[in-house]
């Protein structure tokens, strides 16, 4: 600590980069295994959940990798970059946009009952479907597969969407803009998924690598789902965050 004074750092995040430093320098090489996580606490003079934190970090950044039973295993000498994405209300979408941009691949006009995920209403209702890539800026790999289905009667925004103005704005921001809505809520769900066929192509991955599922649908006045998005991630290239802050009991 330089002229003495007190590291305001977290102390997980003192602890991440302590045994990183070890890894780099091969005192933990890659394959081997970390300390236990007693052996942690005490050679840094700090509780289990701070250990947790810290082992937790180093994982989400690709560096270490623990299995019940088995311990923490180092997976990497070097931090993978990839993609965070913090979510705690509509509006931290955007820092998405900001971070990334976007490639239409394709539009197509789709049935529900055809589309690869289940669309809400009718099976046999249309669809309007934006196909694209997301990227990173400066980044060769895309960090995302995308699949947006709208209503038929917003799909013109898929115009916009295209060119480079509307590359900065969601979907959803450009409905409501254009046709003069209020998306009331977001429902969300997001899983593991294996990355095949031509999906794996586009994001550069192997067949069969793992991936993350992130499906949105987009609801708005009457109830009525009138967007859906579907992205696909390499697991090695994004990161999803969720902070939940809870209401202070009373005293």
């Amino acid at each position: 600590m330089p002229l003495g004074f007190p590291d305001k750092r977290p102390r997980y995040q003192i602890v991440a980069e302590a045994l990183f430093d070890d890894i780099r320098r091969g005192t933990f090489p890659v394959g081997g295994h970390l300390p236990t996580e007693a052996q942690i606490c005490e050679r840094f003079a700090v509780s289990r959940h701070t250990v947790r934190e810290a082992l937790r970090s180093l994982a989400n950044v690709g560096v270490v990798s623990s299995q019940h039973g088995i311990g923490t295993q180092v997976t990497s000498d070097h931090i993978q970059e990839r993609y965070v994405q913090s979510f705690a209300s509509i509006s931290d979408l955007w820092q998405y946009v900001k971070d990334t941009r976007r490639e239409c691949l394709a539009l197509s006009d789709v049935v529900a009952s055809d589309a690869r995920i289940a669309l809400p209403g009718d099976p046999g209702a249309p669809w309007r479907m934006l196909e694209g890539l997301r990227y990173m800026s400066g980044k060769p790999e895309p960090v995302a597969w995308t699949q947006v289905f709208l209503l038929p009667r917003y799909g013109d925004v898929f115009d916009e969407a295209g060119n480079d103005a509307g590359n900065e704005v969601l979907i959803y921001a450009l409905v409501e803009r254009r046709h003069h809505i209020v998306t009331r809520r977001v429902r969300q769900t997001i899983t593991a998924t294996m990355i095949e066929g031509a999906t794996a192509a586009l994001l550069k991955v192997e067949p069969g690598s793992c991936g993350l599922s992130v499906l949105r649908e987009y609801v708005g006045e009457g109830d009525e789902v009138y967007e859906v998005t579907w992205s696909v991630h390499p697991a090695e290239r994004y990161s999803y965050s969720m902070e939940v802050v809870l209401a202070q009991a009373p005293p």
